[in-house]
């Protein structure tokens, strides 16, 4: 089989890691492959609008010109995200990314990438992700997405997105795995020093981040209880009681510096939770309902469905540690 061609774009003051993330592991897959005397899987190419690009952490990188590129069996694009800005493209970048993208096989982004896919329109219907800082801000600019802000990557064949930075590389090795089979991206994800499924979704990074740097202390107490024991009573007269507020004020006060309802918060702490437990336990539904506060099986499938279109069995067998080896 020849290899698959895999052109990364780098947009400029791209993320570094966006874009080295994701070519290390199609790189160590070749490597890997040639050390056992097969061919290599991908050939790897960076392409920018022009001879180089300036990365954010100032790296200059070279880089082919887009319109000098044919296009790839997998697209894959890096955008720019600072301080929580995503800067779309100009008109003229995009009509030269656009018959990259027409012609690719399957087109990804990493962090803001979606954003210009966005601007290409191909995340309309489309469950995606991307970092979450700026998920809102993608699902206000493109409604008719539908911007699953807490998951690492999102697979809505052939547009697949990742979430911020690292995540570019969970996405890599899925497509790796996709392509090639569990047992070579579990190889490159050890040599890598990896998870090859990690554990969580963004969640477990935003959840405090979100909070305003002179948020009240009782309020990042409180945050850290509820991620560290979610099956303990977090009803909103609970914590306010915890905190010294009233009910009333203190889900004004969280609204304010998280962003999102105190029970809105509660149940996708508990299912990243869940998600965690499944991932690495071999605990039944039962117990994993009970021990991330959904109480009976029945609402923790609930949940899942909502929430990530899938049931808790399903998402086992996908993303269980075992299941690279079956």
């Amino acid at each position: 089989m020849s290899p698959r061609s895999i052109l990364l774009v780098a947009v400029p003051q791209a993320r570094f890691l966006d874009l080295v993330g994701p070519m290390e592991v199609f790189n160590t897959a070749n490597d890997l492959l040639v050390h056992r005397g097969k061919a290599p899987a991908y050939t790897l190419e960076l392409a920018g609008f022009g001879a180089h690009v300036t990365t954010a952490a100032g790296v200059r990188v070279v880089t082919t010109p887009v319109a000098r590129c044919a296009p790839p069996h997998t697209l894959m694009i890096g955008g720019k995200l600072a301080l929580g800005v995503a800067d779309p493209l100009t008109s003229r970048q995009l009509e030269a990314l656009r018959p990259l993208a027409v012609g690719a096989k399957r087109v990804t982004s990493v962090c803001a990438g979606a954003f210009v896919l966005g601007q290409l329109g191909l995340l309309a219907g489309r469950r995606c992700t991307t970092h979450w800082m700026v998920a809102r801000e993608l699902q206000r600019l493109y409604p008719d997405a539908i911007v699953a802000e807490d998951a690492l990557y999102v697979d809505e064949d052939p547009v697949y997105t990742a979430a911020g930075m690292t995540a570019g590389v969970d996405l890599a090795l899925y497509l790796l795995e996709r392509d090639h089979g569990p047992a070579l991206a579990l190889a490159v994800a050890r040599l890598m020093v990896v998870f090859l499924h990690r554990p969580g979704g963004q969640s477990q990074f935003s959840a405090a981040l979100t909070l305003r740097a002179n948020a009240d202390d009782r309020l990042r107490s409180l945050v850290a209880r509820v991620l560290e024991a979610p099956a303990e009573d977090h009803s909103v007269e609970a914590m306010a009681a915890t905190v010294g507020m009233s009910a009333r004020h203190f889900a004004r006060v969280f609204q304010k510096q998280l962003g999102k309802p105190p029970a809105t918060f509660v149940r996708e702490a508990r299912l990243d939770a869940a998600r965690r437990a499944l991932e690495v336990s071999d605990h039944g539904l039962a117990q994993v309902a009970a021990d991330t506060g959904f109480g009976t099986e029945e609402t923790l499938r609930r949940v899942f469905h909502q929430s990530l279109g899938t049931t808790p069995a399903a998402y086992r067998k996908r993303f269980h540690r075992g299941s690279a080896a079956r």
